[in-house]
């Protein structure tokens, strides 16, 4: 072979390795930039659910089995973080993607949670008004019926008195 060949065959395999190289970096910044998008979107999503499960609870409804689900998005979400630290980015971006469905199912049950707790407690309320505008009214009737009885005994016995007279 020439010297030219050889120098020819050298400059494209370099180029062609370094080419090669430059192609395989981009694919893998790409590829970490989606599944860091993808974390990061199931971070939200997570941080969301916590939110309105935590509005939820302060609204008074059961959180317990929330919680439960929120906890294990959770643990999906730090078995992706690791899985991006030790540089397994397909398995990082699948559990990222599994975690999304989890925290929108809590954030939808939470706010549905919410507004029961919300109606329900509201209900109760008025329930207790009522019931304590019955009760006083009651209270006040029986009240009067027993005093009226009383005054009629008093009087009947007053009537039935033999005065006496102090001479």
């Amino acid at each position: 072979m020439s010297k030219s060949c050889k120098l020819f065959a050298v400059t494209l395999f370099v180029f062609l390795a370094f080419g090669s190289c430059l192609m395989d970096g981009h694919y893998v910044f790409a590829q970490t930039n989606q599944t860091n998008d993808k974390l990061q979107a199931a971070n939200t999503a997570v941080d969301q659910a916590f939110s309105a499960v935590l509005d939820a609870e302060k609204a008074g409804a059961n959180v317990t089995g929330l919680l439960a689900q929120l906890n294990t998005a959770d643990g999906l979400l730090a078995q992706a973080e690791n899985s991006i630290r030790t540089g397994d980015s397909t398995t990082a971006a699948a559990q990222a993607d599994s975690v999304l469905p989890i925290a929108q199912q809590v954030t939808t049950a939470a706010q549905s949670a919410k507004q029961t707790a919300i109606v329900s407690s509201q209900n109760a309320f008025w329930l207790t008004m009522a019931l304590t505008v019955i009760g006083s009214i009651m209270f006040i009737l029986v009240l009067f019926l027993v005093w009226r009885r009383f005054k009629q005994s008093y009087l009947k016995r007053l009537s039935e008195a033999k005065p006496e007279v102090n001479i």
